[in-house]
């Protein structure tokens, strides 16, 4: 007989493989674009706009199906997304133009934004507030196995059988995967889980008035904009740290990813470690020195030379990313009651990449005419003021705030 301690386990291990996939298939498409453009004879510009459709339709997903998880149980969600996971990947692999590249992406793309917010959703009912950090470091690690294992691993098949038996082995995983989800996750990890809302008061209004009613707390839009800024901070200094390292400081672009894999390997150990120390220390204490470790970095990193002090700096930014990851989306399940976590996740979500955009969107233009010092000082003001506003407006979870709301 499986003590709860085995089911936890199991489910763990299936939310992970979950978050691995969704990652995997979307980290992919940037190291294939030049096979994809070959492929359907167009320029890797237009490729590129698969990102783009993709994100486009993960974001739309994960609101709606993030909002209908807290109605109808996260579980349903999960079978059938990795159910139209399959399909879509298999549509991929066998496109025979690019219309219908872009179209089975955009169907991918719902699937994947679907059944990512429910598996964190499903994560955060199933464990306690009190241990929840291991649970989101661990989930939060599969981003980071995704670009450290899978990428390699998938570029290298690619370049000896080209991209399309990439996306069979996808599709024939997710399939696998849903069948293990079918058989052993279960309908709802806790009765607390379980949505008292009635069918007729779904719809447009009802998601809006929670979105709305989320925004104007204080806690809930401070954490928000804090996860707006942080994705935002940390993408648009990442985006041109390559560039850098090229054009500055002379590495070769085949150093280049070694020293993004170390910058990775110490992020892929960190999630599970900082997953445990803010269960141990508090989840707001370790996002707030995490913050301040990551601006740190973000602003001396640029103006330190090629050697081991930035071999350093780059691990220990690593680190503090991972460290970031875990207490946010702990916090962020728990401020609001387990019916709203699905939506509040996929706002988050959504904020987050609007966030990416604009950070990028200016960054590009500091790179451009400052140099990548001013990327590194923006990027580090943004964390600072995601700091703050954790420090100031967010309070950590206790045990009396979280049996009013449930």
């Amino acid at each position: 007989m499986k003590t709860r301690a085995d089911r936890q386990s199991l489910t763990l291990l299936l939310l992970f493989a979950t978050s691995l996939l969704g990652e995997l298939d979307y980290q992919i498409i940037p190291p294939l674009l030049p096979l994809l453009a070959a492929s359907f004879h167009i320029k890797p510009g237009y490729a590129g706009q698969l990102v783009s459709v993709y994100a486009i339709s993960s974001g739309f997903s994960s609101l709606l199906f993030g909002y209908l998880s807290d109605r109808h149980g996260r579980t349903p969600f999960i079978k059938y997304a990795l159910i139209g996971f399959c399909t879509s990947a298999l549509l991929t692999s066998f496109a025979p133009t690019v219309e219908v590249l872009y179209l089975s992406r955009f169907l991918t793309g719902m699937a994947t934004g679907c059944f990512t917010t429910c598996a964190l959703s499903y994560a955060a009912d199933s464990f306690h507030y009190e241990l929840r950090g291991r649970a989101m470091g661990i989930l939060s690690a599969a981003y980071f196995a995704a670009a450290i294992i899978g990428i390699p691993v998938v570029t290298a098949v690619a370049a000896k059988m080209g991209w399309r038996p990439i996306f069979w082995v996808i599709s024939g995983s997710s399939l696998c995967l849903a069948i293990l989800v079918w058989q052993f996750l279960q309908l709802h990890p806790h009765p607390a889980s379980q949505a008292p809302t009635s069918p007729d008061q779904l719809g447009i209004g009802q998601l809006a008035k929670i979105l709305m009613g989320s925004m104007k707390r204080r806690d809930t839009s401070a954490i928000l904009l804090a996860s707006l800024l942080s994705s935002g901070a940390i993408v648009g200094f990442i985006t041109y740290l390559g560039s850098h390292l090229n054009r500055n400081l002379l590495v070769p672009i085949d150093q280049v990813g070694l020293i993004f894999l170390w910058a990775g390997l110490t992020s892929l150990v960190g999630a599970p470690l900082a997953g445990a120390l803010a269960d141990r220390l508090g989840k707001k204490p370790l996002l707030i020195v995490s913050g301040l470790v990551l601006a740190f970095c973000l602003l001396v990193i640029p103006r330190l030379p090629l050697g081991m002090l930035l071999f350093a700096c780059l691990g220990l930014a690593g680190f503090a990313i991972a460290c970031r990851m875990a207490p946010l989306l702990s916090i962020i399940t728990e401020i609001v009651a387990p019916q709203e976590r699905g939506t509040l996740l996929a706002l988050r979500n959504a904020l987050s990449q609007v966030g990416i955009a604009a950070s990028t969107f200016v960054s590009s233009y500091f790179y451009l005419y400052s140099g990548y010092g001013v990327v590194g000082l923006f990027s580090a003001a943004l964390v600072i003021v995601s700091t703050l506003l954790v420090l100031l407006l967010v309070g950590e979870p206790t045990p009396d705030l979280r049996t009013r709301r449930n």
